[in-house]
């Protein structure tokens, strides 16, 4: 989750995802054409369409846009909550793609930082340092009280299964349904855009994690004796009596 939606960047593919989402788009498009269309004298209905068809909808455009993307990305998330989203002349130029434009003056577009997902950027931070802390607390742990073969692979199953759930539910709900269900405002929507785009990769992961987690705890299932890994054979108590030579 920290990976898809709270690292932004400038690449083409990230300006892409969020500007598939219309309302972005569209407050985009106010800005920059109601701060251009006068010095152009361009008609802004025109000017307009232009921007969203031959711009915002393509991905050239995605490409060129994406140091504001990245700039409105890190502002809703909390990382500057002082610094507001400038468009520049010279970008100005880029996206009406006439060189009158650069007479512009900078403009701000109003992004603002938004509170759910800053709080979740800040929690996502703290639990991973703490989640890594415990696990391997609990792994030593694991190691010292020599476990027998079928707990290890119980154990390991058990880590597998619990990874493909929780990629399912870090990965994919709580980016793409909680968040918008909590805050429904334009740029909210980014995230869910992000996440949907590693869909694909997170469906296969998740298959993998689950199929190989089953799988161990199938084998820690199967019959023969229990075994530690300090053990090569299988541990069973002797029995008396059948030669006399042993007591």
């Amino acid at each position: 989750m920290q990976r898809i939606v709270f690292t932004p960047d400038t690449t083409r593919s990230t300006a892409a995802a969020v500007l598939e989402e219309p309302d972005i788009r569209q407050e985009i498009n106010n800005v920059v054409t109601g701060a251009s269309a006068p010095v152009l004298g361009a008609n802004p209905t025109e000017l307009q369409t232009f921007i969203e068809e031959k711009v915002l909808s393509t991905r050239a455009g995605a490409a060129m846009m994406g140091p504001i993307i990245e700039a409105t990305h890190d502002r809703i998330i909390g990382n500057r909550d002082d610094e507001p989203v400038v468009i520049t002349g010279a970008q100005m130029i880029e996206i009406v793609r006439d060189q009158r434009a650069g007479d512009v003056e900078d403009v701000i577009l109003p992004v603002p930082v938004i509170g759910t997902l800053k709080t979740t950027n800040s929690v996502i931070g703290w639990i991973i340092p703490i989640a890594a802390a415990i696990g391997a607390i609990l792994l030593l742990l694991g190691i010292f009280t020599r476990p027998d073969r079928r707990d290890v692979l119980r154990g390991l199953g058990e880590f597998g299964l619990a990874m493909a759930a929780s990629m399912i539910v870090f990965g994919y709900l709580i980016p793409v349904h909680l968040l918008t269900a909590i805050d429904n405002s334009t740029w909210t929507n980014a995230i869910p855009r992000l996440a949907l785009r590693t869909v694909p990769v997170l469906l296969g992961a998740t298959v993998i994690f689950g199929l190989v987690g089953l799988a161990l705890i199938l084998a820690s299932t199967s019959g023969g004796g229990r075994r530690q890994f300090s053990t090569p054979l299988s541990v069973a108590r002797y029995r008396g009596g059948d030669n006399p030579g042993w007591s």
